[in-house]
């Protein structure tokens, strides 16, 4: 569940922007404190006898930033937590903890290498991650962690080589029976500078699905081509398309069209619209189910609409065609599903330290199988303390 109040990028910018510079304020780092009182009408994201709880939650915020004309770095590390008056089922609380990190090096002129990592800790489904259940299942741990080694052979060719790591895992040993996995995958762009601000791209992806438990190891090649353009300095896309071929260790071969894509503009600090889509073959959530097709598409944004007011906001929506799977003994038929998670939130700032918070988010999943809808609201107010 995407919340108007974090973060939901799951892939932080490596910060390539204003090098040469030094730190990027006069002081890197940042420290905020909130805490929010809310309700919530589906604390378990069930369909039937839903359960609804007033909560309280409490979170920090830590920020540091540093920059040089050789090195950006970035890391935002949250701890929080939620408690709920009413759950009588499990643990009454959540946690929530995060770290996002940014890295980038110019070794000479034509070598760059960056990092870009995030990881979690939390108990709330995340739409906005692209892993993991879309309801309620527990704590569970989540990684995306990206390195890249850029080098610009000619001033028109260039190739980035990357390796990605994927990685959840949940506490409970019956999600995880079907969800627990590590992703790796191996990439390599080709870029052709055919415009002072466009860059033709052709790419080989490599992945390599290992579940820690079952059947259902995968690997697969992704032939892609595509296009990076800045428009100017703050507003950029990138595109990239092909097809995939994937090899599962029981289901057999599939192959698929494969697309991603995003856009980001900035208009000041303080508005902003970032754009992320991809459709592809995923791992199934749901067991039985060999794999799924799924489109998913997020958008989020942040406007200021004062000098004091701001407001921010998400809207995530994945759609899921699961297969069917008919082998002696076992079948499971061929089901669509759609998630929704829109959520919104006000800043109001009484001076530089202080901030008024509120926030509303919606949850609504439609399945072909009944027992697997649900709806959830979610309402807050609260205090933020900057330091």
């Amino acid at each position: 569940m995407s919340d108007s109040g974090k973060e939901v990028m799951t892939q932080p910018s490596s910060g390539n922007s204003n090098l040469g510079v030094g730190n990027f304020g006069p002081t890197p780092f940042h420290v905020s404190v909130a805490v929010r009182e809310g309700y919530d009408d589906n604390v378990y994201t069930t369909r039937i006898n839903p359960i609804s709880s007033f909560f309280t939650e409490a979170s920090a915020l830590f920020d540091y930033r540093f920059g040089s004309p050789r090195t950006t770095f970035d890391l935002q590390a949250l701890a929080g937590a939620t408690y709920y008056y009413n759950r009588p089922f499990g643990q009454p609380y959540d946690i929530d903890l995060s770290v996002t990190l940014g890295f980038e090096h110019h070794f000479t002129p034509r070598l760059t290498l960056s990092i870009s990592s995030y990881a979690t800790y939390q108990s709330e489904p995340d739409l906005s991650l692209g892993f993991g259940t879309n309801r309620f299942s527990g704590n569970y741990f989540y990684t995306a962690d990206k390195f890249s080694l850029a080098y610009q052979w000619t001033p028109r060719f260039s190739t980035v080589t990357s390796y990605t790591l994927g990685v959840i895992h949940y506490d409970d040993s019956t999600i995880g029976a079907y969800e627990d996995r590590f992703e790796h995958t191996f990439g390599n762009e080709f870029r052709y500078l055919a415009l002072p601000t466009t860059a033709l791209v052709g790419e080989y992806r490599f992945e390599l699905d290992d579940f820690e438990t079952g059947t259902r190891d995968s690997d697969t090649h992704f032939i892609l081509a595509g296009i990076d353009h800045t428009f100017s300095p703050r507003f950029n896309l990138s595109f990239r398309g092909g097809v995939e071929f994937r090899d599962y260790e029981t289901f057999g071969d599939r192959t698929s069209p494969y697309a991603e894509g995003t856009v980001h503009y900035a208009l000041g600090k303080r508005t902003s619209v970032d754009w992320i889509s991809r459709y592809g073959l995923e791992d199934a959530d749901v067991p039985g189910t060999p794999s799924r097709t799924t489109f998913r598409t997020g958008l989020t944004f942040s406007y200021g609409i004062t000098q004091r007011i701001t407001a921010t906001g998400s809207a995530f929506y994945q759609h899921d065609d699961n297969e069917a799977l008919n082998s002696p003994g076992s079948i499971v038929p061929a089901f669509s599903e759609d998630s929704l998670d829109i959520g919104i939130g006000l800043r109001y700032e009484i001076n530089r330290v202080f901030a008024l918070l509120a926030g509303y988010s919606y949850t609504q999943v439609f399945s072909d199988i009944p027992i697997r809808d649900y709806s959830r609201n979610r309402y807050y107010l609260g205090l933020d303390v900057t330091l």
